[in-house]
């Protein structure tokens, strides 16, 4: 059986190809691969230089951030660029689709980087509360210096290749094929004689004054106390300048370390790893959802500033063909008008050109005869009270068609009811343009439910199942409740709210509290909440709570969630808050659920939940 790295002789190049699909995340097998592959080229005499590429879409998108929670494996990823930059024989790096964290610190590894105008390059290992540490944060600013590296470390935000190149962070864009213009470039570099390593490149250390001028700026700007990860890597990044390569590996090391076991960065990849997670639903596995080239639109929904235009406009952004059903060409007018408003608010911001208005508008159409649903792949009810144009979408599309309805009062059960077709309707949940919780009912089929999935995701939303009734909601009673009680109590409302805001949840209170007896037991009533959840089947796991708070209701992301803020804060804490909560007040809201109580005998958290 074949290995994640393969390497083929091309005419005197061993072309190394890294196959660990889907991303090609780096992990310890492909990084045991790639030292053999680099040793045994380096030792080959019929190889003169090595290229380095990805199967498939893309070269390495980062690291498998799983490996972060276990114990290393050599050869670390660090080793690993190591020896790439120590080989004696040229290496280039090919560069197509993303190469992302540990990817771009491959190639900053090699002697030269040469990419896909496509491709695209970036650091994002801020987003995960860390920093990059392979020697990103010493080799980017060798080539680019500390305004380009600052700016790609910091923001996160991927960078196209021609713009990569303008700014030295790659050394070439191929003019044809990758691999080919790939092969040429190392036979080139091997006929020129030893290669030059990254680490002896002073291109963006040429001006001393500029580099720390940039640092000050950085160091100077607001920051964010809960993510140390950004302070971190303006010192790394000055480091750069400072120290010997070396040394600087070892304190970007240090520094790595240090982010890694910071609570913000386990929260970070909790979410991270969360909303990945939430895509993929056991149940669905297998069910495959037809594509949807036209969607029928119905319903009361569409005032301005509503959720029925936006997510209109969605629709027709995806490339769906929109059909909406008014009750009379008035009605119809006023569904259409917000759209409008919202086109033309896009075209004046400069987020979309006139060309692209037209074309969207062109796939809307407007029609007061149910009989225009005819041929649609879904309908959708935008409405405060829906079961009557619920009904109306069943009576006008053929079985089988998915239903798709925001949730009312009823819920799913009275949805279900009132449309006559309980196996074809989806509750959905819109509490923010990020996130679709889609609510099973007893009876909505998994085609149902994996065609509602895979529209939300169609329409770049968060997509979280949820089965019976939708999830933060759920958790925000819980909140507000426990709030209830707490002033009840005798809490201070000041305390009170600053906790609140301390989760994400109140963003114009005046004060944050991230520790304090409120806040510990807002986040266990939150917690005790999603353990009732989990066991009675309404969240498949602890995650997708988390998944849905965040997305939805701006629960602070390096807070991982109010179920994993509770795995960090430890089960047996967040029990003994209860019962000292319950036992000093007599009221039974505060005891602890059973789910969370077993948790608890098992030595075990929400996580482990996760995972299974």
């Amino acid at each position: 059986m074949a290995g994640p790295v393969e390497t083929l002789n091309v005419e005197g190049v061993a072309l190394v190809t890294i196959d660990n699909p889907p991303v090609n995340a780096l992990s310890h097998p492909v990084r045991a691969g790639l030292v053999a592959a680099i040793a045994a080229a380096e030792a080959d005499p019929a190889v003169a230089a090595i290229v380095l590429t990805g199967a498939g879409r893309t070269f390495p998108a980062g690291a498998d951030i799983r490996e972060f929670d276990t114990p290393p494996q050599d050869p670390w990823l660090p080793e690993v660029c190591d020896r790439i930059e120590d080989c004696a024989k040229p290496v280039v790096a090919a560069l197509h689709g993303t190469a992302l964290g540990g990817g771009y610190e491959l190639a900053l590894a090699a002697h030269w980087r040469i990419a896909q105008a496509t491709a695209r390059i970036g650091l994002p290992e801020v987003t995960l509360g860390i920093l990059p540490g392979a020697g990103g944060t010493q080799r980017t600013p060798r080539l680019a210096g500390a305004a380009a590296a600052l700016g790609l470390m910091l923001s996160g935000r991927p960078l196209a290749a021609p713009e990569a190149k303008a700014a030295g962070l790659i050394d070439e864009v191929a003019a044809g094929d990758l691999i080919d213009a790939a092969l040429a470039r190392a036979r080139a570099l091997a006929a020129a004689g030893a290669p030059v390593k990254t680490r002896d490149r002073r291109d963006g250390l040429a001006d001393p004054v500029a580099f720390e001028a940039e640092i000050r700026r950085h160091r100077a700007a607001p920051s964010d106390p809960d993510l140390p990860a950004p302070g971190r890597i303006v010192d790394c990044v000055e480091a750069a300048l400072l120290l010997p390569f070396a040394a600087g590996m070892v304190f970007e090391a240090e520094a790595f370390a240090d982010c890694l076991a910071s609570p913000a960065s386990a929260g970070l990849r909790h979410a991270f790893l969360a909303e990945r997670r939430a895509a993929r639903v056991p149940h669905l596995a297998g069910v495959e959802a037809a594509p949807v080239a036209r969607a029928g639109v119905l319903g009361a929904g569409f005032a301005e500033g509503g959720t029925g235009p936006g997510l209109l406009a969605a629709l027709l952004a995806a490339g769906i063909e929109v059909t909406v059903l008014a009750a009379d060409e008035a009605a119809l007018a006023a569904a259409l008008e917000p759209v409008a408003v919202l086109h033309q608010r896009a075209v004046e911001g400069g987020r979309m050109t006139e060309a692209a208005r037209e074309a969207e508008w062109g796939r809307l159409a407007g029609a007061t005869d149910p009989a225009a649903l005819a041929g649609v792949g879904l309908a959708l009810v935008f409405d405060p009270a829906p079961a009557a144009a619920l009904a109306q979408a069943a009576a006008a599309v053929p079985p089988g068609t998915p239903l798709l309805a925001t949730l009312d009062a009823g819920g799913i059960a009275a949805l279900a009811a009132a449309s006559g077709r309980p196996g074809d309707v989806v509750g959905l949940s819109l509490p923010s343009p990020r996130l679709v919780e889609v609510v099973a009912g007893p009876a909505t089929t998994p085609a149902a439910q994996a065609a509602a999935m895979a529209l939300a995701r169609r329409l770049r939303r968060v997509a979280v199942l949820a089965r019976g009734r939708p999830l933060a909601p759920a958790i925000l009673a819980a909140l507000e409740a426990a709030t209830g009680r707490l002033l009840a109590e005798g809490a201070a409302p000041d305390a009170v709210e600053a906790a609140i805001a301390g989760f994400g949840l109140a963003p114009d209170a005046p004060a944050r509290a991230r520790t304090g007896p409120e806040a510990a037991a807002l986040l266990a009533a939150m917690a005790n909440a999603g353990a009732g959840l989990v066991a009675e089947g309404a969240a498949l796991r602890p995650s997708d709570i988390d998944m849905a708070m965040i997305a939805g209701h701006g629960f602070a992301r390096w807070r991982g969630g109010p179920m994993k803020a509770a795995d960090l804060a430890g089960l047996p804490s967040v029990r003994k808050t209860l019962l000292a909560r319950a036992e000093a007040s007599g009221d039974a809201a505060w005891q602890p659920h059973p789910l969370l109580l077993d948790l608890i005998k098992q030595g075990r958290r929400f996580a482990d939940l996760d995972a299974a």
